[in-house]
């Protein structure tokens, strides 16, 4: 009963690893957190597409570059023509803009973050 009176916190080694681990959590969150970002820009582009007066109107040519020009201001590089993907069916129009983001964490370890929006645009 004694021996449980006399330790008290933690020793040095468990603070150690306690700041190890946070650390590293925060360097992941620093290296994803522009990632996440850029998503929310792309989001946000093809909502302006959708709110657009007349853009189910517009050819797939012109709905693709009114994306790729609203992701060129914002600076996304990482979102190309390949990832996004315009089908039409009847009086709707959908967009699809589905991309994969790499991030180098350490050596060999790497963090993969897929990523898909898409939005429906209808004629009036």
């Amino acid at each position: 009963m004694q021996s449980l009176q006399k330790q008290r916190g933690l020793s040095g080694i468990s603070i150690l690893v306690i700041l190890i681990v946070a650390g590293f959590l925060v360097y992941v969150g620093i290296k994803i957190t522009p990632v996440y970002i850029d998503h929310y820009a792309v989001k946000a582009a093809l909502e302006s597409v959708k709110n657009e007066p007349l853009s189910a109107r517009k050819s797939k040519r012109e709905i693709r570059n009114m994306i790729l020009k609203r992701l060129d201001i914002n600076s996304i590089r990482h979102v190309n023509n390949d990832h996004i993907n315009i089908k039409r069916s009847g009086k709707s129009t959908t967009i699809n803009v589905a991309y994969e983001e790499r991030r180098h964490i350490a050596h060999n370890i790497s963090l993969v973050m897929d990523f898909a929006e898409t939005v429906e645009l209808t004629a009036n």
